[in-house]
């Protein structure tokens, strides 16, 4: 049944909304109606200069591959006008511009290696704890803060001339209407960002020699910037005049688009790598968040914060099975392994075979393991252990990650989305295993809707952000836990999987120490 806005004008007729998501990988830019119904679409490859520590971005040409997307899409919209227009990206990696707005250095992709003696300067200059107090994450390598120490010791003339420095989704955001901002989601991920006091921190600026005045300012996503710049109208030949909004960091509004709009929710989000995001209605100020692998941000400061944690190989742990089992179709394999009962002929599998360990108990020397192999273990058997394996881990974060104080166990279904989502056997385990009904949300497009909602919201097309994520028709498929299923499950979780990893931590570091690690 199709929406229809206050002024009685359907959904399938209003103005588009637009979302441009800068990824790791590929930048889109995707236009939607207002009930979220996909109607143009345009992907580039992220442009990229490798480094022997990871790479570089140059924000020039970042923008102008974005702006090439947005006017394939507009060609898509044949005419339909758009109403608003956000930005999401990854979250760290920044833009360093002049008093001109024009950017004076590269980007150091989020993920690069270069800053790891900065980030242990912070560590021993004022410690994780005085760290942790302020911003409520722990000292890392990939944080924006030590981008700048670094960049201020590498590129010092580029360094002077910068009079601002702004994350991805910001300086597209910029450069599209002129005006500067960036969203707490994405300021959580500089460490410069005070969680308590939704603002900048003169304290860690310092580390950067630089004040508060230095970022964006800081307003909540869906924020109106401006109109779209008359340049860029022109360049990319959408129709109308486009609103611009404070976009976010792509992990949150992917999650918004999924129906991640209230403390409770939890969003599953099962890709390569998996991500579970719980939905609080504060900051978790326990040092253990840390220590246990976890991060949390805000989305709406004093109403709406996330803390989440990560299995660093979850699909990426799936085709890896496949591959080593003879590489047979993915059908193939599901359709024989949902013949084996539960509990996967009786392995369980250990999933820490990533480049980094799950929480609730993180540790770089842990690897993954077949406990229960036999000689009759089929490939069948291995490749449910897995699925088996990894929903575990799934349901022992979720549970870690509702025990910290002021934190509840999700109040509704679990929504599950990504690429492991439609593997209609890892969603039945996944339901058996947490032991509660699953929602498989189906939007292959969740990033750049979630963006796109926010610049709708920006425009006036929806009245906040709760309506934004409300109006907008999922296709969503409940899958319910078979009781007897989830008994089982519970069992050989309780008395094997959670104490496997345990058990084996001494060989481990055992085997670490051969290897020279």
């Amino acid at each position: 049944m199709s929406q229809a806005n206050g002024a009685g004008v359907r959904a399938e007729d209003g103005p588009a909304i637009v979302g441009v998501d800068i990824g790791t990988s590929s930048i889109k830019a995707v236009a939607f109606d207002r009930a979220g119904r996909k109607l143009a679409t345009a992907s580039r490859p992220t442009p990229l200069t490798r480094t022997a520590t990871g790479g570089e971005h140059y924000p020039d040409t970042i923008f102008a591959t974005a702006v090439s997307a947005l006017a394939e899409v507009a060609a898509g919209l044949d005419g339909r006008p758009v109403a608003g227009i956000a930005a999401t990206s990854v979250g760290e990696s920044c833009v360093l511009i002049d008093g001109e707005g024009r950017a004076v250095a590269p980007s150091i992709a989020w993920y690069d290696r270069r800053t790891t003696q900065d980030a242990a300067t912070v560590a021993a200059a004022i410690g994780n704890d005085r760290v942790f107090a302020i911003t409520g994450v722990g000292v890392e390598f990939n944080f924006t803060l030590v981008k700048l120490m670094w960049m201020r010791r590498a590129w010092p003339d580029a360094f002077a001339r910068a009079r601002r420095v702004m994350l991805m989704a910001d300086w597209i955001g910029y450069r599209l209407s002129g005006v500067a901002a960036t969203d707490p989601s994405l300021a959580a991920r500089t460490q410069y960002y005070d969680v308590g006091a939704n603002a900048w921190s003169e304290e860690m600026l310092a580390f950067a020699g630089r004040g508060t005045d230095f970022p964006a300012p800081i307003r909540v996503g869906g924020t109106a910037l401006g109109p779209l710049k008359a340049e860029v109208l022109a360049a990319t030949g959408l129709a109308g005049r486009p609103i611009v909004g404070v976009g976010g960091h792509d992990h949150v509004v992917g999650a918004m688009a999924c129906g991640f709009d209230r403390p409770g929710t939890l969003v599953d989000s099962m890709g390569t790598a998996e991500a579970l995001l719980l939905g609080t209605n504060r900051p978790v100020m326990d040092w253990d968040v840390i220590r246990r692998g976890y991060l949390q941000a805000p989305i709406r400061p004093g109403q709406l914060y996330w803390i989440g944690g990560s299995l660093f190989t979850s699909g990426g742990a799936v085709e890896w099975i496949r591959s080593l089992t003879g590489g047979a179709d993915q059908a193939s394999l599901i359709a024989e392994a949902s013949a084996i009962p539960p509990g996967s002929e009786g392995v369980v599998f250990v999933p820490h075979v990533g480049n980094g360990v799950s929480p609730p108990d993180p540790d770089l020397k842990a690897r993954g393991a077949f406990i229960g192999l036999t000689l009759g273990v089929s490939r069948a058997g291995l490749y449910r252990a897995v699925l088996e394996g990894l929903a575990f881990q799934s349901r022992l974060i979720l549970d870690d990650m509702a025990g910290f104080p002021g934190v509840a166990p999700p109040d509704g279904s679990p929504r599950l989305t990504g690429g492991g989502s439609r593997n209609p056997l890892f969603v039945q385990i996944k339901a058996n295993a947490f032991g509660r009904p699953v929602t498989v949300v189906d939007e292959s497009e969740s990033t750049a809707l979630g963006a796109a909602l926010l610049g709708g919201v920006a425009a006036g097309v929806f009245p906040d952000v709760e309506a934004a994520v409300g109006g907008v028709e999922r296709s969503e498929t409940i899958v319910q836990p078979e009781a007897e299923v989830a008994e089982r499950y519970e069992a050989l979780r309780g008395t094997v999987f959670e104490k496997a990893g345990h058990a084996l931590r001494p060989l481990e570091t055992g085997l670490a120490a051969w290897r020279g690690d």
